[in-house]
């Protein structure tokens, strides 16, 4: 199997491959893209024709001829027929998942909808079955087929609340023809077809994935292969088709409006979240209860901000100079903005949003518009609510700890209370500095490579580069490579240090291939597993979780023993195997309540003399047995 970084590159390669081929052979290359869409259909017809046949063949023996239908009978050719035409009806009609949000009917929001329709008349579109909206700073349009593979599609308009918030009214109407205009029958028909098919071979891939049902395995194979295939080699277009779907909304509204929208868009969303929604998810750190009009809160920021032009001018900055990665199929906003030729930037938010001479878009969703605060309110709360509980008490307690940590000195501290003072302050007490007892602890504990991951993370997010020595130190401990790596690529992405994001992000790929891996490593026990013997310390650690385990009425004896692993070793996988005394009339009832006896954090199976033989005898004998 590929590993990650593997995938990726071969992913590179092949968009590379069709960029190239797109601008020097664009016939060549539509030729072939032709020739991939019609390799997806004949593999959906060909089904759709192997499951006619055998279903009208299997009806037509039964009746024509009776003799041959016992034979099939007999022989049990009949089971594997039935068996085959069940792989072909679950292959073919696969549940594809709808979009999901809150759904704008018709004549409850009137004003979006003549919107929506007079944009759809204009551009000749299919028609739009339905609007759902989200809380999301965007908007899309998704296609999903009504039969599983089969039949006509159902064509959704997915609107963010946060864009009708932040938006005017032609802003939004700019946006809104961008998406339409991949449907549109002014926009290439092959480049639309190969829009919406991008999206509906990915919808069908990850259904086969999800499903993972008995039956599927050939199709979700193909599909494993060919969905990725297509929407690399189709990259390219991909990348046209916004510069020409933008180029139709500048045409349906003005230049000056497409281009500001996709400014609004890119500026303002970063904006808010850094201004916004990561400030408000520190309040819990001292606020006991949650927010409870959070749009409300959110309108009133947009409106804060609109006179705050140096912001946005930072802001803006930062967009523009982001440029466009392989495998984006959106150009960077500085691309997209040449291709409209637009004379001036916005220098505002204010001149983003045209606010200065009309309404936001959030005016579309009268008179509903308290209705939709009110469901995305409640909706917030209920998603976030319980957490902003949890973490406001348990930021309680850190704060007591470390006031009581405080008043002793420093020097007195134990090693766990030292740590536990460097943690709870980083964690909880936001608005203290932990880099200085993370320091402290680690010149005291340099072998804590969990130290080193803690002040590389902090450097790095002030900016200072000499965090990452600290990261590469923190890197020798394999449980630490992901966190560390993580943290190092995205310091290096946001700097824009191409060369070095790529290096890291090559070790992120393999940190994360390992810990796949071993979770896939710990999450099963085979029969043909290599069990070898605990040490001291784990017998040790082990006998307190399994006591009450030994007072079983079953329980004759136990053993532990350790699994083999390849990945991470320092961490052990333990199996305690258990001789089972007594008449068992129901294994797996047994099985349930000797695991319900166990209340262990690690990595643990629990294996009995009669359900699991083979293990157990190898358990046994190389394990050590908890008298």
């Amino acid at each position: 199997m590929k590993t990650t970084t593997e995938q990726r590159l071969y992913f590179e390669r092949l968009v590379a491959r069709a960029e190239q081929e797109i601008s020097q052979q664009p016939e060549q290359y539509k030729r072939r893209l032709q020739n991939l869409v019609y390799l997806g259909y004949a593999v959906i017809l060909g089904l759709l024709a192997s499951l006619v046949l055998l279903a009208g063949g299997t009806i037509w023996l039964a009746l024509s001829s009776s003799a041959l239908l016992l034979l099939l009978l007999k022989t049990k050719l009949i089971i594997v027929l039935l068996v085959v035409l069940w792989v072909l009806v679950r292959s073919v009609f696969i549940k594809l998942p709808r979009p999901q949000g809150y759904a704008l009917e018709r004549d409850r929001y009137p004003r979006l909808w003549a919107e929506v329709d007079q944009l759809s008349k204009t551009l000749s579109t299919p028609p739009i079955h339905q609007i759902l909206l989200n809380a999301q700073m965007n908007a899309s349009l998704i296609q999903t087929p009504r039969f599983g593979l089969l039949g006509p599609t159902e064509n959704t308009l997915i609107i963010g609340l946060e864009l009708l918030l932040a938006l005017s009214t032609q802003q939004a109407r700019s946006v809104l023809a961008h998406e339409l205009a991949h449907l549109s029958g002014n926009h290439s028909k092959f480049a639309g077809k190969i829009y919406r098919l991008r999206q509906n071979w990915f919808t069908i891939h990850q259904a086969f994935i999800q499903a993972n049902a008995w039956g599927t395995e050939i199709i979700r194979h193909f599909f494993a292969w060919y969905a990725p295939y297509f929407a690399g080699y189709s990259y390219a277009l991909a990348r046209n088709n916004e510069y020409e779907a933008d180029y139709i909304a500048s045409r349906l509204t003005s230049r000056e409006a497409a281009a500001s929208a996709l400014v609004a868009v890119n500026v303002l969303g970063e904006l808010t979240q850094q201004q916004f929604w990561t400030p408000l998810f520190t309040r819990p750190y001292s606020q006991s209860q949650p927010e409870s009009q959070i749009y409300t809160l959110l309108q009133q920021f947009y409106q804060q901000t609109e006179g705050n032009t140096e912001e946005f001018k930072r802001y803006l900055h930062k967009a523009l100079q982001r440029q466009t990665e392989i495998n984006d199929t959106h150009p960077a906003l500085m691309e997209r903005l040449k291709a409209l030729k637009l004379a001036n930037l916005p220098a505002s938010h204010s001149d983003a949003t045209h606010t200065t001479h009309e309404a936001k878009a959030i005016t579309w969703l009268e008179p509903e518009r308290a209705t939709v605060f009110k469901h995305f309110n409640r909706q917030w709360v209920d998603t976030y609510g319980a957490h902003w509980d949890d973490l406001h008490e348990r930021s309680k307690l850190a704060r007591k700890t470390v006031n009581q940590l405080k008043m002793r000195l420093y020097e007195e501290l134990s090693t766990h209370e030292r740590w536990q003072l460097a943690q709870l302050t980083d964690e909880y007490l936001i608005e203290q500095d932990a880099l200085p007892l993370y320091q402290h602890y680690a010149q005291a504990h340099p072998e804590h490579l969990q130290a080193d991951l803690a002040i590389g993370r902090l450097l790095l997010e002030r900016g200072d580069s000499s965090g990452i020595a600290y990261l590469e130190q923190a890197m020798r401990e394999p449980s630490l490579q992901l966190a560390a790596a993580e943290t190092a690529w995205r310091f290096y992405s946001k700097q824009q240090q191409t060369e070095h994001s790529k290096q890291w992000l090559i070790q992120l790929e393999a940190a994360t291939d390992r810990l796949n891996a071993a979770r896939q490593e710990r999450a099963e026990l085979p029969t043909t597993a290599d069990l070898i013997e605990p040490s001291p310390e784990s017998l040790s650690q082990l006998k307190p979780l399994v006591a009450s385990l030994a007072k079983h009425k079953n329980v004759q004896a136990l053993w532990l023993a350790e699994k083999q692993v390849a990945y991470f070793p320092n961490y052990p996988v333990y199996v305690v195997a258990v001789k089972i005394r007594g008449f068992v009339l129901n294994r797996e009832k047994l099985q349930a309540k000797l695991l319900n006896e166990l209340d262990s954090p690690i990595d643990l199976f629990l294996i009995n003399s009669l359900a699991h033989k083979k293990l157990f005898k190898q358990a046994s004998t190389v394990g050590r047995r908890l008298d």
